[in-house]
């Protein structure tokens, strides 16, 4: 069983890793931080990556360059999104592992990047990258298990024979507290707009919001700053809906904004989604309404505080109970020191059976 957990940093202070941090630290593990352009310690026995929010595939290669019996089990967690559902998964794969190759020759030959067309390409077609990416490192041998909190994402891995374990999305424990303040904001947004869709939308809905003389706070830092930790809590303390409105319609921008809205009672109102998880429950945890029927779908639940509250007590039990950022790590961490043990029974096994069979000769 790995005692000790390397966890890539991508950005300074990015809350993902700290609360992998803390979750491994409440479960008896060591834990220590490299950045994603660095060395990984020497001395740890699981590296665990996830996003990526940058190249991914010099982590494991850098694991490739020790000896097999020194290498710690490499996990990534898929918290990115993938290309569109719609396109045959077969021309998914064939189009990853090209954006892939690409990404590896300008690894090689990094001069080359900056040429203003070369560097057009590889700004595009990111997420055909991942896909790319995780397949290749699979292959190589490099990447012992992908994790994907999508259960959509984990079927179509596994369709291709790659180990993957689908992980539900949860909540760490800095990104709530119970603050009781007057609930001084009708509807928050908090993300970027990312495309002219969600962008329209987002006017619009405030608009028609305002004409019933309704508040509606937009972080989209451009009109005000994104918000995190403490001041974000508070926001949500204060607020009493939030929008989940999708960059693309097959997106899984649902499961992070939940987690974060959910635990400070605030309801979550979304379009419809894909059900990356099934936990997750309209009308139970948080409500769904089309976008053009969104306004009205707000200001029903803003003149039924009952019902308001008791979707929000629902998903606060959901988020601070069940599905936790502490459980998703631990069933992370189960899947791996499982591996390591079958590993070692087979090592075992193996090198009992060289022992049998020199003894008999």
């Amino acid at each position: 069983m790995g005692s000790r957990v390397a966890i890539v940093r991508w950005t300074p202070g990015e809350e993902i890793g700290l609360a992998i941090e803390e979750a491994l630290n409440a479960l008896g593990y060591e834990t220590a931080f490299f950045e994603a352009d660095g060395s990984i310690p020497g001395d740890v026995d699981v590296v665990l990556s996830f996003g990526p929010f940058g190249p991914f595939l010099p982590i494991p290669r850098q694991l490739a360059d020790r000896p097999i019996g020194q290498r710690p089990c490499l996990v990534h967690w898929n918290t990115e999104q993938l290309p569109d559902l719609r396109v045959p998964w077969p021309a998914v794969t064939w189009l990853g592992a090209l954006r892939s190759g690409m990404e590896r020759f300008y690894e090689r030959h990094p001069s080359l990047r900056r040429m203003p067309l070369l560097r057009r390409l590889t700004d595009r077609m990111t997420r055909f990258r991942y896909v790319g990416d995780y397949h290749y490192a699979y292959r190589q041998g490099w990447l012992d298990l992908l994790v994907e909190s999508s259960a959509v994402y984990t079927r179509l891995h596994r369709c291709q024979g790659l180990r993957v374990l689908f992980v539900p999305w949860g909540t760490a424990t800095a990104w709530h507290t119970e603050l009781h303040l007057e609930r001084d904001i009708d509807v928050l947004w908090m993300g970027k707009r990312r495309t002219r869709r969600r962008s329209r939308w987002i006017d619009r809905i405030r608009s028609q919001l305002a004409a019933h003389g309704l508040t509606m706070r937009v972080l989209d830092n451009v009109e005000e700053p994104f918000a995190y930790g403490e001041e974000r809590t508070e926001l949500l303390n204060r607020s009493k809906i939030t929008l989940n409105l999708l960059p693309k319609w097959h997106d899984d921008a649902f499961s992070y904004r939940f987690h974060v809205v959910a635990g400070n009672r605030c309801l979550v109102i979304s379009e419809p989604i894909v059900c990356h998880c099934p936990a997750y429950e309209a009308g139970i945890h948080y409500v769904e309404a089309p976008v053009d029927s969104m306004v009205e779908t707000i200001l029903y639940y803003l003149d039924h505080d009952g019902e308001r509250e008791a979707i929000t007590d629902a998903a606060h039990r959901l988020v601070t109970t069940e599905l936790t950022f502490s459980h998703s790590v631990c069933t992370i961490m189960e899947a791996v020191d499982g591996r390591c043990r079958a590993e070692e029974a087979a090592i075992q096994a193996s090198a009992s059976g060289v022992f049998r069979q020199s003894v008999v000769a």
